[in-house]
């Protein structure tokens, strides 16, 4: 997608997981607060994700209206688009008014969508990935919050790397002094008990 659009895609992203930090700090003020604030709170928490319903259809939109635009980017508009029905779920939850797991799960399962738009096809648009089937292959068990990252390169691949363990090693690595303190020390502990 052009950065123009994955940059407003991830503002919305960012903007969801910020509301659905609010909705758990309202939901767990629910007992604390008058029910009228309560009921406030839960509204405007509401319009906010309207709000983001709203730019996320007219992404959308700026993507349908690029060159060959359904074509190339089929896979993320669909996802793009289940995200949007959840958003209006997740709007009318909060406007019932309702913080709790319900409207968490959903906000929730936005902001999964979401991920999985940023990173739908590494190797192209919809359907020009590097396998048969328009796929470009990849990790589809690795889940979308594993890789949601503000670096500067989205198509990175994860190496792995080893490395030493730093912590919790025993062994002939010590001195013998510090082997033999050591056991005197745990053999003290277990004593006092």
């Amino acid at each position: 997608m052009p950065p123009f659009i994955v940059l407003e895609v991830m503002r919305i992203l960012e903007a969801e997981m910020d509301l659905r930090d609010e909705t758990r700090a309202v939901e767990q003020a629910h007992d604390a607060i008058q029910p009228d604030e309560y009921v406030d709170r839960a509204e405007m928490l509401s319009k906010t994700q309207a709000e983001l319903h709203t730019r996320l259809e007219r992404v959308m939109v700026d993507i349908r209206t690029l060159p060959n635009g359904e074509q190339s980017f089929g896979k993320e508009l669909k996802i793009i688009g289940a995200a949007v029905a959840v958003m209006d779920e997740a709007t009318q939850i909060l406007h019932e008014p309702d913080t709790g797991p319900e409207a968490i799960a959903a906000e929730t399962e936005v902001i999964e969508l979401l991920l999985q738009s940023k990173r739908a096809n590494p190797n192209g648009g919809g359907g020009g990935g590097a396998s048969l089937g328009g796929g470009g292959g990849g990790d589809t068990n690795t889940p979308a919050l594993a890789l949601y990252g503000a670096g500067a390169e989205l198509k990175a691949n994860v190496q792995q790397r080893g490395v030493q363990q730093s912590t919790g090693k025993s062994g002939s690595d010590l001195p013998a002094e510090f082997r033999d303190g050591l056991e005197a020390f745990f053999n003290a502990v277990e004593d006092g008990r």
